[in-house]
Parts: C-alpha cells; structure tokens; sequence
C-alpha cells in the first residue's frame, strides 16, 4: 500500500492547486469548468492514474466519452504513458452507443439493422426532384430536430417556435422529414441519430442488460459537456446507475455547436441537470501568452485568463486587398518560418472551408508544405487498404489485430516503408485496439462500419495546417493566422439570432486562443462574390485584437473641451432642438471614428459600427455604465474609447 501511494504522490507533483483538486477530490458527480489551454486532458488523465493508482477504481471500468476518435486516441495514449496496463474504454457518444448495441443484439440473437452513413446522399435519391442546396438544407433540419428528440409531427411547431428559417415551409420539411423515417423503417436501416435514440431505449427498457453495462463502465467522464445535445444527455443518463460516478468537463465560452442542439446553458446550469454537482474551475492558460488570452478575452468583453506563459507580442491586424490576400498570407507564414522548424507549428485558420483553396494554392505555389484534417482519411490510405486485405470481414477483431501487432513490427522495419506510412499503421492499429474496449466480441466489419462515420486522423506529414474555426477546437499552434476576418465571415452572414452571433463570437474566441506565441489577424476589404467584386467591412469583433485598453475610469469627464468646440461652429445655438442636438453629437462621432481609424488603418465600422454611432447619438449616455450598455459598445470599447465619447455624447450641464 506505501508503494501505490507513493506512485499516486508522483503523479501529482507537477499539477497546480486547482489542477490537484480535480484530480482527487472524491465528489460525484463532479463539473469541472476547464478553461481554454487550462491542461484539461492532463487533469483527466492523471485523475484516472491516481484513483487507481490508490485503488480508488479500477481502470478497466471506466468509460471516457469524447467527441472525436482523436481525442479518444490521446487520452488512452496518456493513460498508457502513466502507466496503466489496461487501456481505458473511450469513444464517442456513437461508437459507445453503437458497441452497446451490438453487445445488446448479439445477446439476444438480433440481426443487426444495416447502418446508414450519408444520410444526405439517401435524400438525394429519395427526391430527385429536389436540388443540392435544398437537400442540404433539409438534412440540416432533420439533424436539428433529432438532436433536440423533435419528432417529425412536432417538427413545424417546434421549428416555428425556434424561428427556424428554411428554404422550403416547415410543414414541406416536416413531409420529407417523415417520409425519411418510414423509408428508413421499411428498409430496416438507422443512421447515426438512430444508434443514439436505439441506445437510449435500449438502456432504459431492457433492465438487466442495462444493469450489466452500468458494473462493466461504473466509471464515467464526459469531455466538452458544453457540446452535449439533448439527446446525448439522454443518453448519458441512461449509462449511469446508483453506483455510478460522474465527471463532466467543459468551458461555456467554447460551446460552439448550437446547431446540432448544444447549448452552454448546460454547464452554466448545471446544479439544475446534475443535482448535487460539484464544481471545480481550472483558470490558468498554459498555452496562450498573456496579450493573446487578453485579445480573445476582448472578443467575448470577458476577464482573461491568467496566463502561465511570459509576455510576448500584441496580435496584429492587417487589411488585405482581395487580389492578393491569398500572396499575402504565404508571404507571412514563409516570413515567420524559422530554418529546421517545422511548418506544422503555423496553422491559417478560416471561418468556412470556401475561404481556404486560395490560401492552400498560394501556399503550395510559395513552396510551403500544407496539410489538413481531411488529408489523413484513414481507410482510403494505401497502407492501410493493404492491411485490411487481408483481413475478413466475419473474423474477431481481437484475432486479426493479434496477428497483426505480431508481425507488423517486421513490416515496420521495411525500408521501404516511410515514417508517415509507419505512423499511419500504428494510428489505425491503436484506433482498432480502442474499439476492442468498447466492444469486445467485435468482427472486422463491426470495427470498420464504425470506424467509417470518423475515419480520419491528424496528418503525420510536416506542412501548414489549414482548418476553419470549427475543425481547430482541441489542437494549438505556436503561430496562428486567422483570415478573413470580416462581417458576414466573423459573424457568418446567416446569424441572424443574438444567440447565433453569440455563437460566432465564442468561435472566433476558439479560434484566437489556439494559438501560443503568434496571432496574426488579417481581413480583405473586396470580396469576389459571383461574378463582382463586392466591398467588404471588418468584423465588428476585429478591435478585440488591437491592443490592450486603458483602464475603465470611474470620474465623468468634463465636457468643457466640445462645449468649446460646438461654440465655434457658426450659427449652432446651444438651446437647439433635440434633433439639431442629435445631429451635432452623430457628427462629432462620425469626425472622430474616421480619424481614429486612420490612424489605426483599419476601417471605421471597425472601430465604431454605424448602428452604435445611431444609438449614441440618440441615446446620449453621461456614464461609464451607461455607455458599456449599448450594443456594440460593451466593457472593451468602453475602456478604449470611453473618456473621448462621453466627451462627445454627455451635453447635459
């Protein structure tokens, strides 16, 4: 017993304070509301380490849910690299849910339904009739109702009470959307919502199988809670029993995936979900230096995070024409490339995957290597189509990748073989590896029908990685360009809701903490759009990234100085109508806004949008509070501008 603690002291002698007690602390169920860069994955590793490190649990009865195949993969590499002999069960919500499945119709002698991967491509060829843009948008619909349990009847009322916008009426969609679920029905298909809602009903109607699962994973921790939909929660629920302990972690300020029915409500409410939870904050950023973590802590008008990393440079900012934006940003990556670094440590990061073909052109036309996420699809790799040849499809995973872990090595020594097609052998093979913990009678055909709904995998090739906002949650960089950071990019045209432009503020507040040294910001003033050349004005979110205010002062300023300046302009009377008066104060913010942002060379919506000078000048605020108030003013453009718009606005004596 001296010797298991002992090991578990070690584990917990690099962790701070607040990292050291989520580690330990024995309250169930536990939220922990990580930060961004906080070292949440260290905190779940090591908490798993040390509770069976002391005996606490036993580590092959612990399921880790995540949200992506990758995510699942690093977590069972730390825990290995700590020392646990067994791998940890993790997946995410639907590969745990398909492998519960499985297990439930091999049990009863089911023959189990056929999966259905493309649900979009089914539509299409249900509705011919129907264009691209219109199957999309009506798959976007079906995926919004079923993460929210709204069933086709209940479609329309819950869509028009969500204010739900498709290109076709809701009672059309709320049609199509039944006609998909009887067709489905008829040919004994369900896609991936189904394995969900078929889990779900499965744990919570079939008691003694759901009683054997809840001893075989008593353990359970959730990754990015601020990411769960309804229906995920649902289904979490049904996992657990009397017995079971639960760790959720997350941040509210990433949640970013409001259209598949996440909400961070979720978390910030989480006493009223999870009665009795106790909460543990990991503050500290241990990736981002301090003027990075104050830029993203601007866009969102947050405190920032306190940063473990030393001062380093502000973020810049750069407007770019349209015709060589692209020209641009490689000259700027090649430019901040170090000779034997590798260019992995430079990502270029944009709101929509339309935004990059241009960017990964420049690129590649300068010379500079690039990679993506879409670049390492796993089963299409030569390599590893090589290995599965020889594998059957009936046979028990468990055999083939024994027979394969034993004579890969030879096949690795080859060399023939290069060092990415080595590491993508091993990716494969560790990912195969995982689903045996999930599911342990799996075949080779159960591995890749589920392997086939995330088969992709971070590139191993040395390049820059290009990504949108979405695709770079989780990763970091040294050296972060975001591009086209612009209104109807940064928010996206489509966001319509306060809640949707609350969302896109969040996501380009992921997207600036991923990087550690370097943010570099840049927006085009044209846009090519079509067949024009269409002109385009920075996100009302870009002065978030110039600088760091001054504090906000608390003393009402004196207005001596535009008394002054309204008593020279001829013929202006200072007992003029409120309108005249209106009309002097949006003139004065016009003057000053466009000075401003000549000196700053940035647009001037950029510094002050034309809405906010219109309520300024009607609204006429005296007070500090007053003007944090107003729409696109908030506490960081009051700390900035403060002084010199009250000086403006405050006319009264």
């Amino acid at each position: 017993m001296a010797e298991r603690l002992s090991d578990a002291d070690v584990l917990l002698e690099d962790l701070t304070p607040e990292q050291r007690d989520a580690v330990t602390t024995s309250a169930t169920p536990l939220c922990i509301v990580a930060g961004a860069g906080s070292g949440k994955t260290r905190v779940l590793t090591r908490r798993i380490a040390w509770q069976a490190a002391t005996g606490t649990i036993d580590p092959r009865r612990v399921l880790a849910v995540t949200f992506t195949r990758r995510a699942a993969g690093e977590l069972r590499r730390r825990t290995r690299a700590l020392g646990l002999r067994d791998d940890v069960a993790a997946g995410t919500f639907h590969s745990i849910a398909l492998a519960i499945l499985r297990n439930h119709w091999k049990d009863s002698g089911r023959r189990a339904p056929e999966l259905l991967e493309r649900r979009m491509s089914f539509l299409a060829r249900q509705h011919r009739n129907l264009d691209r843009a219109s199957i999309a948008d009506i798959d976007g619909e079906i995926g919004w109702a079923r993460a929210r349990l709204v069933t086709p009847d209940r479609y329309a009322d819950a869509a028009k009470a969500a204010r739900r916008r498709p290109g076709r009426s809701l009672s059309f969609v709320a049609d199509i959307y039944g006609q998909y679920e009887e067709a489905k029905r008829k040919r004994k298909l369900v896609d991936f919502d189904d394995l969900l809602a078929l889990c779900h009903a499965t744990m919570t109607q079939d008691t003694r199988f759901a009683e054997a699962q809840r001893w075989r994973h008593r353990h359970v921790l959730v990754d990015e809670f601020q990411d769960v939909n309804p229906l995920q929660f649902a289904l979490l629920q049904s996992w657990l029993g009397p017995e079971s302990s639960l760790v959720v972690v997350g941040d509210p300020n990433q949640a970013i995936y409001g259209w598949n029915g996440a909400k961070p409500e979720l978390l910030d409410e989480i006493g009223d979900h999870l009665p009795g939870c106790a909460v543990i904050h990991l503050r500290t950023n241990f990736r981002s230096t301090p003027e990075i973590l104050a830029a993203a802590a601007r866009v969102l008008d947050i405190e920032p995070q306190p940063a473990a990393r030393p001062p380093g440079d502000e973020p810049s900012v750069r407007r770019l024409d349209a015709e060589s934006e692209a020209v641009a940003i490689a000259r700027s990556v090649r430019g901040r490339h170090k000779p034997g670094a590798p260019w992995r440590h430079q990502a270029v990061l944009a709101r929509t995957n339309a935004q990059l073909p241009a960017v990964r052109t420049a690129l590649e036309r300068a010379g500079i290597p690039v990679r993506s996420r879409g670049d390492g699809a796993l089963l299409r790799r030569p390599e590893v189509m090589e290995l599965i040849d020889t594998w059957h499809g009936d046979q028990p995973l468990s055999d083939v990748l024994a027979d394969a872990t034993t004579e890969l090595p030879d096949s690795l020594d080859n060399a023939h073989l290069s060092e990415e097609r080595r590491a993508m052998l091993q990716a494969f093979l560790d990912i195969a590896r995982g689903q045996l913990e999930l599911e342990r009678r799996a075949t080779v055909d159960d591995f890749l029908s589920s392997l086939r709904s995330d088969d992709r995998v971070s590139a191993v090739t040395d390049g820059v990685e290009l990504g949108t906002f979405h695709s770079a949650k989780g990763l970091e960089w040294p050296i972060v360009h975001l591009v086209g950071i612009e209104d109807g990019y940064v928010p996206i045209g489509f966001a319509q809701s306060a809640d949707a432009r609350a969302e896109e503020r969040r996501l380009l507040y992921v997207a600036a903490t991923r990087a550690e040294r370097e943010l570099h910001v840049s927006w085009s003033d044209a846009r090519v759009i079509g067949d024009q050349l269409v002109e385009r004005e920075p996100s009302p979110w870009i002065e978030a990234f110039h600088g760091e205010p001054d504090p906000l002062p608390d003393e009402r300023p004196s207005i001596a100085n535009l008394r002054a300046k309204i008593a020279a302009v001829p013929e202006v009377d200072l007992t003029v109508t409120d309108h005249h008066e209106r009309e002097i104060v949006r003139d004065q913010l016009l003057i000053w806004r466009e000075d401003w942002a000549e000196k700053a060379h940035v647009s001037p919506t950029a510094v002050l949008s034309d809405r906010a000078v219109e309520v300024l000048s009607i609204e006429r605020p005296c007070r500090m509070d007053e003007l944090a108030d107003i729409e696109g003013i908030g506490q960081s453009k009051a700390r900035r501008f403060g002084l010199k718009l009250l000086e403006i606005t405050c006319l009264d004596e």
